[in-house]
């Protein structure tokens, strides 16, 4: 049976380090508002902690948890972890087998380049309403996971780590989220990964990445603000990429209502994209292949391409929108351009093209130049 167990300084309540000694299976410990020490940190297994206070700052715990490897279960609530150390803030082992959950929690770490949740083994690890600031939710080669982060933030911009790191296999479902820094999947990921209505700064995919993301943005106005590559499938609907895209090696999928300022298309990549809209330069080399429906490709003065295919690239457009301003159209080497034009800002588009044979526009006049 589950022991209630209140901790704290007051009447009627146990001491913290008392509740540490006496610990069992199953109980809930009810924390007083205050700071609670960890010491030289705390192993935990099949307990659930929560802090009483109004919001999660009134409940600080201070050092570093690990779940044990034979651990069903830890749940904290409504409190604050803060690891000031070069130990995670919270911690699952290879060789686990167990569900972490976080509610209404804050973890913060000090230590920029370690994880302040370092995931292996066998875990499912639910965040709902938490925050983690300065420090990386990483799951790492090993691992064989499930991830659902709801309505919770990740904060940390660094330019040398992720923010979210996902190796191993698994899934990952986001929603109604914010990773204010950079999510990856790496070369040995295996995982589907959802987004839903989640903000993001960068986003890089890697290995065996299924992703479906919808109504989501991605921020940075970099040239490489997302980029996928090797066997990445993307499904991707109704979302933004205030920068550039860049897809690479046998990347294939489609793109939905989307936007984006540019997009680079190499090695084998193909997609198919519908009511689409990119602002200022889209770029297809190598065998890369575009076939775009009832989509808007506009030019920019940063760009004397408003479209380049090259190599052996290959672009078909259907009740297409071209708005060059005034930047130019180039089809060059053996790429081929098919296209059928629904409306223009130009009565006519120059065309820097190899071979006329290479190029068919419909519904507009066009002029090749070599």
């Amino acid at each position: 049976m589950p022991r209630y167990v209140k901790v704290g300084a007051g009447g009627g309540e146990i001491d913290w380090k008392d509740a540490l000694k006496n610990l069992r299976a199953d109980d809930i410990l009810l924390l007083e508002p205050g700071f609670y020490e960890l010491g030289q940190g705390l192993d935990l297994c099949d307990v659930t902690i929560k802090g009483m206070g109004s919001s999660p700052d009134d409940t600080k715990l201070t050092g570093h948890i690990s779940v044990s490897s034979d651990s069903r279960y830890v749940t904290l609530e409504n409190l604050a972890l803060e690891s000031n150390t070069d130990h995670n803030a919270l911690f699952i082992p290879p060789d686990a087998d167990t569900y972490l959950t976080l509610r209404g929690v804050i973890v913060k770490t000090s230590n920029s380049d370690t994880a302040a949740l370092a995931l292996n083994g066998r875990c499912t690890v639910e965040l709902y309403s938490s925050q983690v600031i300065n420090g990386s939710i990483s799951f790492f080669e090993n691992s064989d996971f499930r991830l659902e982060m709801n309505d919770s933030i990740i904060d940390y911009p660094s330019k040398e780590f992720c923010a979210l790191a996902i190796e191993g296999r698994g899934t990952a479902i986001l929603n109604n989220s914010e990773v204010r820094g950079s999510l990856n999947t790496f070369s040995n990921s295996n995982i589907e990964l959802v987004v839903n209505n989640t903000i993001m700064t960068y986003l890089y995919l890697n290995g065996q990445t299924w992703i479906n993301m919808l109504d989501s943005v991605v921020t940075s106005k970099d040239d490489n603000a997302m980029g996928a590559s090797e066997k990445v499938w993307l499904n991707i609907t109704n979302s933004k990429v205030l920068g550039g895209m860049y897809l690479d090696q046998e990347v294939k999928g489609m793109l939905q209502n989307c936007q984006a300022d540019r997009l680079m298309a190499v090695g084998q990549t193909k997609i198919t994209m519908a009511n689409s809209i990119f602002n200022s330069h889209v770029d297809i080399q190598d065998e890369a292949c575009i076939d775009a429906n009832k989509s808007i490709f506009n030019g920019s003065e940063e760009f004397e391409f408003f479209l380049a295919v090259s190599g052996n690239g290959n672009f078909i457009g259907h009740d297409i929108v071209i708005n060059p301003n005034s930047a130019v159209l180039a089809v060059k080497d053996n790429a081929i351009m098919r296209a059928n034009i629904l409306a223009s800002n130009q009565v006519q588009v120059d065309v820097e093209c190899s071979n006329r044979n290479n190029v068919s526009i419909l519904g507009l006049r066009w002029n090749a130049k070599s």
